[in-house]
């Protein structure tokens, strides 16, 4: 039995000094296992072409399995909040971590789209836990001043992961079998499970510069009903969610049809693309994110709102790119677009991140990050790449190319491509549908700004005021 917060708690590290050298262990140790998540998480579709092939699926079942993959992710993360703000959280990373990892193994295994389908399933509900709860690990460890540049740090994990699951999924397909890339990628997950049990707890809220024991009281006296119900009215909260939301839907869909679309609609060799696709994402989100958590922190020094106006601006400012690397033929232009726009997009993660921290006391922050996923990505990503698989079929037929919207893709180049022992498909014209959602999310982003340093107040009045010690279970 894993003891909660009420009962004992077990070697908690000292609140008096979270920059230690433990603090950047598990940095370190957190920053890999993000890696290992998103090459598990990502190498699928560096595969897709042989995994459709090989189970017979269409572009919309094919776009379907990243959705399978984030409803699980997203309808396991409420729960998972729920006990992260109560249960010691390093041993729920390491169950949370081992699950994952077995589930890619799982996904080499599949033999048929139903068994695929569960793996990712499984997938999702191992991520779910890591997703929620590492963030406030962090949040724990750095304080106000630095959170913009530690989450943009931590972040970059995820192109990194990204990367280099979309560069060994091709690589391993094209000279093995589509089969292997997930054997390998999911067998050190299992070694990071086991260095997640033994690494140190810290006090929830521990970088606040609050009394230790009057964060211990927080804990122990949990979060009320109406605690939950004031977070969902909490502005700065919901204007960063929607926005990331917004932002989500976009890159979500990108990353699983960019692949497929250099290699089908532009014809680029898989394997050098997906390697090229990979490091242009990875020196993207490098850049975007460390550049975007170091103007916002910088900033926000003196103006708060920063954290909401710098991410705003850039993803507004993203979309010419976005269109360049669309329309591109050359694989000079079609980079460059790609690299631009997604070092724009990759500013907002830091920034939105550190947002949700500052306005949210540390006894609820993990339900905070979990209704936060659940909402990013049923808002989002769940269903932008079927979405797009689903107007590639559609407006890859010559009825639908007739209708006023088909020629008006025609009108400006988004044409169905010809595959073999396939039918004809219209990339483009699916990966269009991302255009609206980033300005969307930079106008939700921008709007947010007002509400900050009023709630980054009430946040810090609020944990340094005697907490209530009635629960929700208790009202329940």
């Amino acid at each position: 039995m894993i003891a909660t917060s009420d009962e004992t708690q077990p070697e908690e590290a000292p609140a008096t000094a979270p920059l230690r050298w433990w603090a950047a262990v598990t940095f370190a140790v957190l920053f890999a296992m993000n890696m290992l998540d998103y090459m598990d998480r990502n190498i699928l579709y560096a595969v897709l072409k042989q995994v459709k092939f090989d189970l017979k699926i269409n572009d919309t079942q094919a776009g379907a399995l990243a959705t399978f993959f984030l409803v699980s992710y997203s309808l396991v993360s409420p729960a998972m909040g729920w006990l992260g703000d109560r249960w010691r959280r390093t041993w729920l990373l390491g169950i949370g971590v081992s699950v994952w990892s077995v589930a890619t193994i799982a996904s080499g295994l599949s033999r048929s789209y139903g068994e695929m389908v569960l793996a990712r399933c499984c997938l999702g509900i191992g991520e779910a836990t890591y997703g929620v709860i590492a963030p406030t690990i962090l949040m724990d460890l750095f304080s106000r001043e630095k959170r913009a540049r530690i989450m943009s740090a931590f972040y970059v994990a995820m192109p990194i992961g990204s990367a280099l699951g979309m560069g060994l999924g091709g690589t391993i397909a094209t000279r093995f079998t589509w089969h292997a890339a997930f054997f390998l990628v999911g067998a050190p997950g299992l070694v990071a499970a086991f260095v997640a049990l033994i690494l140190p707890e810290p006090v929830r809220g521990t970088s606040e510069g609050v009394d230790e024991a009057q964060l211990k009281a927080h804990v122990k006296a949990g979060a009320t009903k109406e605690d939950y119900i004031d977070l969902m009215v909490n502005s700065s909260y919901t204007y960063s969610v929607f926005g990331m939301a917004a932002y989500t839907f976009a890159i979500g869909g990108l990353l699983v049809w960019v692949p497929t679309f250099l290699n089908v609609t532009r014809g680029l060799d898989q394997e050098r693309s997906t390697w090229m696709l990979g490091l242009t994402t990875l020196l993207a989100a490098i850049t975007g994110m460390s550049l975007g958590g170091w103007v916002a922190d910088r900033w926000s020094q003196t103006n708060p709102r920063a954290l909401f106006i710098v991410p705003g601006v850039a993803m507004i400012a993203s979309i010419p790119f976005i269109l360049v690397g669309m329309f591109a033929k050359t694989p000079l232009w079609i980079f460059s677009g790609i690299f631009l726009a997604e070092m724009l997009m990759f500013v907002n993660t830091g920034p939105c991140n550190a947002v949700i921290a500052n306005v949210v006391v540390p006894n609820m922050r993990a339900a905070a990050y979990a209704v936060a996923i659940f909402a990013i990505h049923f808002l989002g990503d769940i269903w932008s790449p079927t979405l797009m698989g689903w107007v590639a079929d559609t407006f890859g037929q010559k009825d639908s190319m007739s209708t006023i919207f088909g020629q008006a893709l025609e009108a400006i180049g988004a044409v169905p491509t010809q595959i073999a022992n396939g039918p004809p498909e219209n990339l483009l014209a699916g990966l269009l549908i991302v255009v609206p959602a980033v300005a969307i999310s930079g106008i939700v982003l921008l709007s947010g700004a007002r509400h900050l340093p009023r709630e980054m107040a009430l946040m810090s009045a609020k944990l340094r005021a005697t907490p209530v010690k009635k629960t929700v279970s208790d009202e329940l």
